[in-house]
């Protein structure tokens, strides 16, 4: 019933954004404080139905006390679990989402981190380890973080394993930061376990876990230390159902990016872009920002990019990097409610969903971080290509 309703309310948005823009053409008075009522009740409802939506965390937090003290006892180690902010609410739809990630997140902690209790005593720890569960609001978002004072990632091993299996070429991996190594353990199929056993190493990696955060508009990042732990934060929306997105043109074609994924927009001119080796960038306060071309992601051709034009910032990924796609125009900032793709378009990965206008206009709804790991999976053939 609530998803009913929920769709209603959606409907009722993009009524209320045809008339808006009806009445835009049209100095009637009247019809312009039946549109500003109508504005006005459907922002209650809206914020009304996706209060009623949200649920406290604690509903998924209460699994893990047991599933702690299970695995632990499984591994002969010693875990204590502290949780935080069990009272904090999210749509029900994103923490229905969310249990699996988590699960998995924790079985890596007490499976990879967390030390036998002798070893822990040999380093000068505590023989009782620790994960630390926290959830807090900011703004329009949950933050939950997931830390242990474990033993950390060991990048070497990560450098090692990635070649043993042939995810990269030795002179590849030594080209690597240390950030850039850790970051691996989200590479599709990526795992240092030797073994599959019933803790971890389950055929769902940390990649499954980036992809299904991302799939709800939301992030991944991690920071480790060496013999001190890892603290892994996931970065979600409160809802996931109506969002605010930047409408843009590109090549004549209009498409909808969540306004979360979105840091600035900055307008340029063509002889701002420098290259890079083989990259587009641009130079934003000091920090050089590779650029990506929407129109060629999307295989759209044809159109000449005007000048100036303007470039979409994403905000930093797990490594600290920003892109910026280059769009021909942002049109405005609106509300959209977004629709699964049918099944028959389900393959078409760059895209998140899809959204009707108040015109009648259907817009697909692009994917940013989809759309970056296809720019480097790309990257990354060109280079293997050249090196052999």
């Amino acid at each position: 019933q609530l998803d009913k309703l929920m769709n209603l309310v959606g409907e009722l948005v993009i009524n209320k954004i045809a008339l808006l823009q009806a009445v835009s053409t049209n100095k009637q008075d009247y019809l312009k404080r039946v549109a500003g009522s109508i504005d006005r009740l459907v922002t209650e409802l809206q914020d009304l139905v996706t209060r009623i939506r949200m649920v406290p965390v604690s509903q998924i937090f209460d699994r893990f006390p047991r599933l702690v003290r299970d695995l632990s006892l499984k591994k002969n180690k010693k875990v204590d679990l502290i949780m935080e902010g069990r009272e904090i609410e999210v749509d029900r739809t994103v923490l229905d989402e969310i249990g699996e990630p988590l699960v998995h997140i924790i079985r890596n902690c007490i499976d990879h981190g967390i030390e036998p209790p002798e070893e822990r005593v040999k380093c000068g720890k505590n023989p009782v380890g620790r994960i630390k569960l926290v959830a807090r609001r900011e703004g329009d978002h949950v933050f939950i973080e997931v830390e242990d004072d474990g033993s950390g990632i060991d990048p070497e091993k990560i450098k090692k394993t990635a070649v043993e299996r042939g995810f990269l070429s030795p002179v590849e991996a030594d080209k690597l930061s240390r950030d850039q190594l850790i970051n691996l353990i989200f590479t599709p199929g990526f795992s240092t376990a030797k073994e599959v056993t019933d803790t971890s190493g389950r055929g769902v990696g940390m990649d499954v876990v980036k992809t299904k955060i991302e799939s709800l508009g939301g992030t991944v990042t991690l920071k480790t230390e060496r013999g001190k732990g890892t603290k892994i934060v996931l970065k979600l929306p409160l809802t996931v159902a109506i969002i605010k997105s930047l409408l843009v043109k590109v090549a004549d074609q209009v498409f909808a990016i969540p306004s979360s994924q979105v840091s600035e927009v900055i307008r340029i001119k063509g002889d701002a872009i420098k290259t890079l080796g083989m990259m587009e960038v641009i130079e934003v306060r000091g920090r050089i920002i590779p650029l990506l071309r929407l129109s060629r992601l999307l295989n759209l051709n044809g159109v000449d990019l005007p000048d100036p034009f303007e470039v979409i910032v994403t905000n930093a990924d797990s490594e600290g990097k920003c892109y910026g796609f280059i769009v021909d125009s942002v049109l405005r900032l609106q509300e959209i409610l977004i629709k699964p793709l049918d099944s028959t378009l389900s393959s078409l990965k760059e895209f998140s969903g899809a959204t009707i206008l108040g015109d009648g206009q259907v817009v697909l709804v692009l994917d940013i971080p989809k759309l970056i790991s296809k720019k480097n999976e790309k990257k990354q053939k060109v280079a293997l290509q050249l090196s052999s």
